[in-house]
């Protein structure tokens, strides 16, 4: 009887230990997002455009900032749409959050703009996957990310602002700017900014009811910066430079042995002293 209780316990202290683990590795992507925000300091709430809730982070600069002069922006990528190129994901935030990575360098006034249905907003009444698949950069995402900021930027009247985007964030950083005077300047950063060729180059099926930044020229007063990673397999860099090419006002930035990732973070403290 006495081995037996012994052995039960084992049992049961093993099947606590495995099922603490597993809890320990069970938060999801949006509460990782979130809790690195919270360990950088930034100070979170989310926004209704009428359409969808965003998601907002902002650093201490942004209330330090009386002049209320510059703001940088930042938006992220399309995180995991698809898991394996397979199934459908039930929450599309980036699984590593470098955006957050690049804000907590930036010594600017600096905000987080998060996009419908990310950052735990999925199972929100307006959200549907589509806004993070076919339409990824539609007019509908377009237009409530627009509305969103300008509803904040009411309250805070910066003079300049500055769109930086990550990968499919840059994609929407220039599909936003031309609705947005306050912006005179556009960074973005491994993006894909002509969606019909990178489509065609990944073999994927079109993105019909997303916009196509390569077919609007933004206008000459516009400061653009676009950079590339000459390695990124991902979105390819001459996606980037041919976009570039095509504008009035925009600087093609290539860095040699970089890829979609690598070597981001450890660089942006130099990338911003372009802009």
């Amino acid at each position: 009887m006495k081995n037996r209780n012994q052995c039960y316990a084992l049992k049961i202290l093993f099947v606590s230990i495995v099922c603490f683990l597993g809890l320990a590795g069970c938060t999801t992507p949006a509460e990782r997002f979130a809790s690195a925000a919270a360990n950088f300091g930034f100070y979170g709430f989310s926004l209704n455009s009428g359409v969808f809730d965003h998601q907002f982070y902002t650093n201490a600069k942004v209330t330090q900032d009386i002049n209320k002069d510059v703001l940088h922006v930042y938006l992220d990528g399309d995180g995991t749409p698809w898991e394996k190129h397979q199934w459908l994901t039930d929450d599309p935030t980036s699984r590593t959050p470098m955006i957050l990575e690049l804000i907590q360098q930036d010594k600017a006034a600096a905000i987080f703009l998060g996009r419908p249905c990310y950052q735990g907003l999925n199972k929100t009444s307006a959200c549907h996957y589509k806004y993070w698949t076919s339409h990824r950069y539609s007019k509908q995402v377009v237009d409530s990310m627009v509305k969103v900021l300008k509803l904040w930027l009411n309250k805070h009247p910066f003079k300049k602002v500055v769109l930086i985007g990550y990968s499919g964030g840059g994609t929407l950083a220039a599909l936003m700017a031309p609705y947005l005077p306050e912006v005179q300047t556009i960074v973005t950063l491994a993006a894909n900014l002509d969606v019909e060729a990178w489509s065609r180059y990944h073999g994927y099926k079109p993105l019909p009811e997303s916009l196509n930044p390569a077919g609007i020229a933004l206008n000459a007063n516009l400061r653009q910066i676009h950079i590339a990673g000459l390695e990124d397999k991902i979105v390819p860099a001459q996606i980037i430079e041919s976009y570039a090419k095509k504008q009035a006002n925009a600087l093609y930035l290539p860095y040699a042995h970089f890829d979609h990732h690598c070597c981001w973070v450890k660089e942006w403290v130099f990338i911003l002293r372009f802009f």
